[in-house]
């Protein structure tokens, strides 16, 4: 095998040239994939050109590692990233309804001093906690890890989240008669951690998009948390600002 050379970063041409075995089905879907020292044999490179080169085909959702049987390749090819726009209620509504959720656990728990300060609410208070996957409706590749926190009057929402379900927003609206006042998004960049990288087949401390949205009355209480850990290269935020209306406005203010 020739050795690869150094017009790019080392990682990223063997990433390529093993995305490309993978297409032509040098390795299976289904196979166990090399190890890291094979492939540093073959490819006369360092582990850790290996590792970077792996770790990106992990995060594409072409291998994964699973328990027992070592590096699995899960995928001819890498998947797009879905790709949402979050920023208006209306756009919320539809997001929610164009994807599955599948509920893996739920648990109640009391707020200590740290969650209480993550969700913003008040200390000791009760929760409702259900840990989730959400997938789009014709890939099994799970784009999030979403947990959902709601207060326990509105536990009785559980049977809905599953599937294609409503957003939490109307499910609160429609099936508690609760306003809801304010919906708060929070976005920031982060690494993924360990429970939500296993579920979702990447590796522990890939970059990850967080978003947590909260659930307000119109007084302020929070009433449910949706927070979701999406995995950088299965996941695409996008929004759009008309500037038409910003321009007639002022051009009428001119005139």
């Amino acid at each position: 095998m020739p050795k690869i050379s150094d017009a790019k970063p080392r990682y990223l041409i063997l990433r390529e040239r093993l995305e490309n075995d993978i297409a032509k089905g040098i390795y299976p879907v289904g196979s166990i994939f090399p190890t890291e020292e094979q492939l540093g044999i073959s490819y006369q490179v360092s582990r850790h050109t290996v590792r970077e080169a792996t770790r990106t085909l992990a995060e594409r959702g072409l291998i994964a590692k699973r328990a027992g049987f070592g590096t699995v390749v899960c995928a001819k090819q890498a998947a797009a990233p879905y790709i949402a726009a979050l920023g208006t209620v209306d756009e919320l509504f539809k997001y929610t309804e164009a994807t599955r959720l599948e509920v893996l656990e739920k648990h109640s728990m009391k707020a200590d001093m740290a969650l209480a300060q993550v969700l913003d609410c008040e200390r000791d208070s009760l929760w409702i906690v259900f840990n989730t996957q959400r997938f789009t409706l014709d890939k099994a590749t799970a784009i999030s890890f979403t947990q959902i926190y709601l207060r326990p009057e509105f536990e009785s929402i559980a049977h809905q989240l599953h599937g294609r379900h409503k957003s939490i927003f109307k499910m609160l609206e429609e099936d508690h008669q609760q306003p809801i006042g304010q919906v708060k998004q929070d976005i920031e960049a982060t690494l993924m951690p360990l429970n939500a990288a296993k579920l979702l087949a990447v590796p522990k401390n890939s970059p990850a998009l967080h978003m947590r949205r909260s659930y307000l009355d119109a007084k302020g209480r929070l009433l449910a948390v949706s927070s979701n850990l999406y995995a950088a290269s299965r996941f695409k935020l996008t929004t759009a600002w008309s500037l038409q209306a910003t321009n007639n406005s002022k051009k009428s203010g001119k005139s």
